[in-house]
C-alpha cells in the first residue's frame, strides 16, 4: 500500500476529477431517467464513459485517500442534490474498497485498478437502486414532487423491482471493466509515461 500522505495538489486535483466525474453521471441519469426500461441501466452508462476520468486521477495521484474521496464525495454532493442518505455509505465504505483494491498493485497495475473501478461502481449502483428498493415510498413522493408522473413512477418501479435489477448490477460491473479499458485506450500515452502496468 502506498503510504505516501494526500498533499494539497493532490486534493485539489482529486476535487476536480470528482466534480467531473459527478457531471458525467448526472448528465446520463437525466438524459435517461425519464425512460423507465432504461432507468436500471444508467449505472451501466456512467461506468463506461467515467473510466477514463477515474483511471486518470489513480494514476494522477497514486495515493491511497483519492479514490475514497472521489467516492465519498459523489454520494454526499448525491445525497446533497435529493438523493437518499445510504448514498453517503455507500460512497464511502466501496470508496474504501475501491482505494484499497488499487493499492494492491500500487496504483500501477491495470487490474487492480480496474477491480477498485468496479467496486467504486458497484456502490454507485447501490446509492442509484438503494432508494427505490429499499424506501419505495419515499422515493415515490420525492419524484412526485419534482413533476414526474404517477404513471412514469411506477413504470421505474416495475422494473426496479424485476429482474432487469440483476441485470443491472451485473451489467454495472461488467461495463466498468469496458470502462476500465476504454480509459486505458484514450489514456496510453499518459500510461505509459507513468509506468502503467497491465
Amino acid at each position: 500500500m502506498n503510504t505516501n500522505r494526500l498533499r494539497a495538489k493532490d486534493l485539489i486535483t482529486t476535487g476536480i476529477f470528482t466534480l467531473l466525474f459527478f457531471v458525467v453521471v448526472t448528465v446520463f441519469a437525466m438524459l435517461l431517467s425519464g425512460i423507465p426500461m432504461m432507468q436500471p441501466f444508467i449505472v451501466c452508462a456512467d461506468a463506461i464513459v467515467g473510466g477514463v476520468i477515474f483511471l486518470y486521477l489513480v494514476t494522477k495521484v497514486r495515493k491511497f485517500g483519492a479514490v475514497a474521496i472521489m467516492s465519498g464525495l459523489v454520494g454526499l454532493i448525491m445525497c446533497l442534490a435529493g438523493h437518499f442518505w445510504p448514498c453517503i455509505v455507500f460512497g464511502a465504505v466501496f470508496g474504501l474498497l475501491a482505494d484499497f483494491l488499487c493499492s494492491r498493485g500500487g496504483y500501477k497495475r491495470l487490474g487492480w485498478n480496474t477491480a477498485g473501478y468496479a467496486a467504486m461502481i458497484l456502490g454507485l449502483a447501490l446509492d442509484g437502486y438503494s432508494p427505490m428498493l429499499f424506501f419505495e415510498d419515499a422515493f415515490r413522493q420525492s419524484r412526485l414532487d419534482m413533476g414526474m408522473s404517477e404513471g412514469i413512477i411506477q413504470q421505474i418501479l416495475d422494473v426496479i423491482h424485476g429482474p432487469m435489477i440483476i441485470a443491472a448490477f451485473a451489467g454495472a460491473l461488467v461495463c466498468s471493466v469496458i470502462g476500465a479499458f476504454i480509459g486505458k485506450a484514450l489514456l496510453k500515452k499518459h500510461f505509459e509515461k507513468a509506468g502503467i502496468l497491465s
